[in-house]
């Protein structure tokens, strides 16, 4: 311990002395200190990261819904008796975002040996509108939600073997859905 408070007082008096010395231990702390102190700071940020995407529980809530609500009307279909419906999607969930768009045209024309040559020149620049909220995060303006494709139906269901039962399951599902009968499988239940 004597040693290290030694080496300290020596460093002391070479740092009054050399005022360049100084500086360069004082710019090496505040370095270390910022460094650390950015580590501070985005680490929150890397918690949030790790979290679910929204988009996720979004599609999952959608998927669900709509197994939910066909539960409800093929369990109501006679003969189907109780129900379990799947529903799985194409796609996920996209968002339109609101654009400030702008437009210019330009127009030249040159004389060449052989007549008049017109050039014509348009460009168009957009840009995202962004809202801030929470008050350090950015978002996009969304001006539409686009939801999922369903790519198909699994229902299995106690009365899955009759004909009548599929035919009127299979009606029911492509109306509400708008979805061909060849996405629908629709089995008996195990007993």
């Amino acid at each position: 311990m004597k040693h290290i408070r030694e080496k300290g007082e020596k460093l002391v008096e070479a740092m009054k002395a050399d005022k360049k010395l100084t500086i360069i231990v004082f710019v090496g702390l505040a370095g270390i200190l910022l460094l650390l102190a950015s580590e501070l700071i985005h680490l929150p940020q890397k918690q949030e990261a790790q979290s679910p995407p929204e988009t996720t529980q979004t599609e999952y809530s959608y998927a669900e819904d709509i197994e939910k609500r066909l539960t409800d009307i093929v369990s109501s279909i006679s003969g189907a008796g109780k129900t379990k419906v799947m529903v799985t999607l194409e796609n996920g969930v996209e968002s339109v975002y609101a654009a400030d768009e702008k437009q210019s045209n330009e127009r030249s024309s040159e004389e060449k040996t052989g007549g008049m040559e017109v050039n014509e020149k348009n460009s168009r620049e957009s840009e995202y509108i962004i809202l801030q909220s929470n008050g350090s995060r950015d978002e996009g303006l969304v001006i539409k939600v686009i939801q999922p494709k369903i790519r198909g139906v699994a229902i299995v269901c106690e009365g899955g073997d009759s004909a009548y039962v599929q035919q009127r399951i299979t009606q029911a599902v492509t109306a509400v859905l708008d979805i061909g009968a060849s996405r629908i499988s629709i089995a008996r239940m195990a007993d």
